[in-house]
């Protein structure tokens, strides 16, 4: 919030020409715009073998083999993973890291855009680097890679080898969490769905112990309970417990902290979000076998969707709740149980006033790009968009897309 007081709020439209790049250059890939809207960036092949990051018109230093994965940051910088002389690094704003690898990829990034990591591989071995800070042990594969709020680094690893179809070491368990490239003592059948606490110092994740038997670690320490499956944990109540979507009884329920929370069965329960204010939890719920909806504290919506949920998503008082959701081929969006009347191709994610009396979402329809503000359409049709800002006090919205070739960033009064 409080940097978003400092972006400029009060140019209504800033534009970069983009569509001369296709002439300056063999090929241009798909734009990518920052947050505060004030740079739109692409990889750029120049010449044989040879590609650029272009930001507003303007090549960064240096050319590469290969360039991908150009994102950007929360903090306005972009970054990308490119390639010189078979080595692979990340650069970031135009200046890459001193360490190299054998290839890179699943380019992450701390909410505040402070800290970055990546996968790596390297002498036949994998790991993470965050930061420029590669693991010091590499393992023979990794996977599962997530990001704590401070930087801390964590992957499911293997840490036992395994001849070629060797199905009695498989099931003793070849698996393990490396935090901040240290693995721990547990091993496993298989590992999945790692999720920090909001500090990035706790550590949750979904086991598997046998062939019908799984379970949740936290911290290292595993729930009695062993269950018929298990989705992502997360961390509630300021990170002192964990929730957890099981399956028991052939039912899925929602366990708190190795017991029963929630008391309804469902068909089946995923993406937990809690409530930032009082902690309550929602969730993407099946009621019935192909009837998809949310439930709050084990209340699901009147409303129901026939394809899938999503997302969900709390404005920042924890007042309202917004999900994205597909139903007969079409994306739609509701907010607390009333669905917009809009019916796209694709959608991008809602933003939310923080008192969540405006939503706000860009989307895509028969190839054209929109933006809606509480189901009414107020810009496009584009011919590119990037996910639209409120501005901190609510009254302004932040448009980032591409008109004719042209990046404009507009401002448009709500």
């Amino acid at each position: 919030m409080e940097e978003k007081q400092s972006w400029d709020w009060s140019t209504q439209l800033k534009e970069v020409p983009v569509k001369e790049w296709e002439a300056r250059f063999n090929w241009v890939e798909d734009p990518c715009i920052s947050p505060d809207g004030e740079s739109v960036a692409s990889v750029v092949n120049v010449d044989e073998m040879a590609f650029g990051i272009c930001v507003n018109g303007e090549l960064w230093e240096g050319e590469n083999e290969k360039a991908w994965s150009l994102k950007a940051l929360p903090d306005n910088r972009f970054a990308a993973c490119v390639c010189q002389d078979d080595e692979w690094s990340l650069m970031v704003d135009g200046q890459p890291w001193a360490n190299q690898f054998d290839f890179i990829w699943d380019l992450r990034t701390t909410p505040d855009g402070a800290h970055i990591g990546v996968a790596f591989q390297r002498d036949g071995e994998y790991g993470m680097a965050v930061d420029d800070q590669p693991w010091e042990e590499g393992f023979e594969n990794i996977t599962g890679m997530v990001l704590g709020a401070l930087g801390t680094g964590a992957a499911v690893v293997q840490v036992e080898s395994m001849a070629a179809a060797d199905v009695s070491a498989f099931a003793k368990g070849l698996f393990s969490v490396a935090n901040n490239g240290t693995p721990g003592s547990d091993r496993f059948l298989n590992i999945w769905d790692l999720a920090f606490d909001d500090e990035g110092k706790s550590l949750a994740f979904g086991v598997r112990f046998d062939r019908e038997s799984y379970g949740i670690s936290v911290n290292g320490s595993v729930w009695d309970h062993r269950f018929q499956s298990v989705w992502r944990p997360m961390f509630c109540d300021r990170g002192k417990s964990v929730a957890a979507p099981v399956r028991t009884g052939g039912k899925w329920y929602l366990y708190k902290d190795n017991a029963p929370f929630w008391k309804s069965g469902y068909e089946n329960i995923w993406r937990l979000e809690a409530n930032p204010m009082n902690g309550q939890i929602a969730a993407v719920v099946a009621p019935a076998f192909g009837k998809w909806t949310v439930a709050q504290n084990d209340a699901p919506w009147s409303l129901a969707w026939d394809t899938l949920v999503r997302d969900i998503y709390f404005s920042g008082d924890g007042t309202s709740l917004a999900v994205v959701f597909k139903d007969k081929g079409f994306w739609g969006l509701a907010k607390d149980d009333q669905a917009w009347e809009l019916s796209c191709d694709k959608i991008f994610t809602p933003v939310m006033s923080q008192n969540g009396s405006t939503v706000a979402v860009s989307f895509e329809k028969e190839g054209r790009y929109f933006t809606a503000v509480n189901d009414r359409v107020v810009t496009g049709p584009y011919e590119y968009m990037a996910d639209p800002v409120i501005s901190p006090n609510g009254d302004k919205l932040l448009v980032k897309g591409i008109e004719d070739g042209i990046y404009k960033r507009r401002i448009v009064a709500l």
